[in-house]
């Protein structure tokens, strides 16, 4: 939707670009947006096996189709592994890269993993239910999105939560070439805690020249909770990109 320079929008596991929407149609008023679909999500098939980088390639495609020129590429949660994952492997894409409530290294304890990946296979529901209370801003977002992700056949969805316990691109990020915006809410960055404790729990202390955002009030999804406010930050870090990129020419 929209016209002008391409801002590139990854959901997260179990999510959909629906989830963008809010963000999109204000970010569409001075530029050409894409919504993409994280593999195994709607009509986008599943590579096997699961990786960070088969999901990389089909976004890869994506990028190539949409636009000639380098795009601001934006990804949620997981999709923001997938988005830095591409920006690493093909930065020629990739103008700007934006993570919302991304963390580069796995967030669930070692000893913990063992009893995530059971509930995976012999408790999915309720654990999918535990991780969306934990990641919604109140209960009834928490309900509903639970209720849409349930609707999605978990055989879609399972590869990618067993992805998220060890998925790790936070060594490879002192590598990234083009800027980065990270973006967190409370549920990430809590108000008390400094922002160079909470790069180094969430894998962007290698990252160089990130430029961090915090949005108080906010649950893991952002782009519902305040996409007014999302979309002014992506924006401005869009436009401070675009400009960066002509002066490097």
């Amino acid at each position: 939707m929209g016209h002008g320079p391409t801002i590139v929008l990854l959901h997260g596991a179990g999510g959909s670009p629906q989830q963008w929407l809010p963000t999109a149609r204000l970010l569409a008023r001075e530029h050409h947006v894409v919504l993409v679909e994280l593999p195994g999500h709607g009509l986008s098939p599943m590579p096997e096996p699961v990786t960070l980088e088969r999901a990389a390639e089909a976004l890869d495609l994506a990028l190539a189709a949409e636009s000639k020129e380098p795009v601001v590429l934006v990804g949620h949660g997981v999709g923001g592994l997938v988005a830095a994952t591409e920006a690493l492997e093909h930065p020629e894409r990739v103008r700007a890269l934006v993570l919302v409530e991304t963390a580069l290294k796995p967030q669930v304890r070692e000893e913990e993993r063992g009893e995530r990946l059971e509930s995976i296979d012999l408790d999915y529901h309720r654990l999918l239910r535990r991780i969306y209370k934990g990641l919604a801003r109140d209960s009834a977002q928490a309900v509903k999105l639970y209720v849409e992700a349930g609707k999605m056949d978990p055989v879609m969805i399972k590869p990618w939560l067993r992805l998220e316990l060890f998925a790790d691109v936070s060594l490879r990020m002192r590598h990234l070439l083009p800027p980065l915006l990270a973006v967190f809410g409370d549920h990430s960055w809590p108000k008390e805690r400094e922002w160079g404790a909470t790069a180094q729990a969430l894998g962007y202390d290698q990252a160089p020249h990130v430029k961090p955002a915090r949005i108080e009030g906010s649950g893991h999804f952002i782009m519902l909770d305040h996409p007014r406010e999302l979309a002014r930050i992506i924006e401005r870090f869009a436009q401070d990109a675009g400009r960066a990129a002509v002066a490097v020419r």
